[in-house]
């Protein structure tokens, strides 16, 4: 696959891929493939062979698994310039341990675990950059099950809102929240209705306003303390 010179300059920007030289990353792309997909479409279902990882070009993908009583968990909704299911590969897993579903119009590459390996095996820099990444995904592991183990909703939703605003280091205390309420609210482990309603207070209390997804922290210290 011939890379179009804005999808190289992407992937280029991205720690797993920076370490590879020029030969190494043509190596990786003639074995990946360019998809195009739709709201809704699944890239792949709990319990099939792990035999990919993906890098997102635009749009969104939900990581996401099945209760027993048949909810749908939402782990994480994965954004432009991300990617996912590379944990399956570093850890020899045959299957996916979760499920993968575009939630609007995505286009992004599939990869190939056995190649990736393959360079991986014969590069040391970049086995040191996957380790880095590694680290920055423990790191927010940590913090969402930080997040989960609060007992006040509240409090989850206000670390939420206070988690993306340092991630997106806005300068004018403003971020778009990447996805639905529904999609958040399922994250954070409780009702939409009640993620609304604690937004709503936030709003009354004029501590942020919302625009659709756009929020605006109007008061960070109440925002930090508010109960």
């Amino acid at each position: 696959m011939v890379l179009h010179r804005v999808h190289h300059q992407i992937l280029r920007s991205h720690h797993l891929f920076e370490p590879l030289n020029e030969e190494q990353l043509d190596e990786l792309m003639s074995h990946s493939q360019l998809l195009s997909i739709d709201k809704g479409d699944p890239l792949f279902r709990q319990g099939e062979p792990a035999q990919a990882f993906y890098f997102v070009i635009s749009g969104a993908v939900k990581i996401y698994r099945l209760t027993p009583d048949g909810q749908e968990k939402v782990f994480e909704v994965i954004g432009e310039r991300q990617t996912f299911a590379e944990a399956m590969m570093l850890m020899d897993t045959p299957n996916y341990v979760a499920s993968a579903e575009a939630v609007g119009p995505t286009q992004l590459y599939r990869l190939s675990n056995a190649t990736y390996m393959r360079l991986l095996q014969s590069n040391s820099r970049l086995t040191f950059a996957l380790l880095g990444k590694l680290c920055v995904r423990l790191h927010q592991r940590v913090n969402e099950i930080e997040t989960l183990s609060l007992k006040n909703a509240t409090h989850r939703v206000v670390r939420y809102l206070l988690t993306q605003l340092v991630r997106l280091q806005t300068v004018d205390s403003q971020f778009e929240l990447p996805m639905a309420k529904q999609l958040i609210a399922g994250h954070l482990s409780i009702q939409p209705e009640t993620f609304s309603r604690i937004i709503r207070r936030l709003i009354d209390e004029k501590i942020i306003t919302q625009d659709g997804r756009q929020i605006a922290i109007l008061d960070r210290l109440r925002l930090e303390q508010f109960e």
